[in-house]
């Protein structure tokens, strides 16, 4: 699930700092070429997609591609070794792929939401850590 625990009530007033640390509220792009989340770990980064869905599914990484994901845990952690990037659905600054990517010195934008759907497998992309913006080039 995106959320563990009760979600807060509909009409509770947005919580920047909450958005910056845990992933949420961040308005989609109206341009199907631009996905929008949180800047996770500065920098950027230009490469080939790999939408992993589960890590069984990694072995199609090639060095270089980036990664684009719903999240990462413990066990994804030797991937970042081979990407120049991350895209995750999900999390913020201080989620697992945000944190091992500052460790790694990739740029990562987390809290896509929309990363995995929106981001064709294969395709090349343009990731922009410092803004959190990913951009599909073709």
């Amino acid at each position: 699930p995106p959320f563990i625990g009760t979600p807060p009530p509909a009409d509770l007033p947005p919580d920047p700092v909450a958005a910056k640390f845990f992933g949420v509220g961040i308005r989609p792009s109206d341009d199907p070429k631009v996905i929008v989340g949180h800047a996770a770990s500065p920098g950027s980064a230009t490469g080939i997609a790999r939408v992993v869905r589960a890590l069984d599914e990694a072995g199609r990484l090639r060095p270089g591609d980036v990664l684009v994901c719903r999240m990462t845990m413990p066990a994804w952690t030797p991937l970042f070794a081979q990407v120049s990037a991350v895209v995750a659905d999900s999390g913020g600054a201080l989620s697992h792929c945000a944190i091992v990517a500052r460790e790694y010195g990739l740029p990562c934008v987390a809290g896509t939401v929309v990363g995995t759907t929106m981001i064709p497998d294969g395709a090349r992309i343009h990731v922009d850590g410092t803004m959190g913006v990913v951009r599909i080039l073709d």
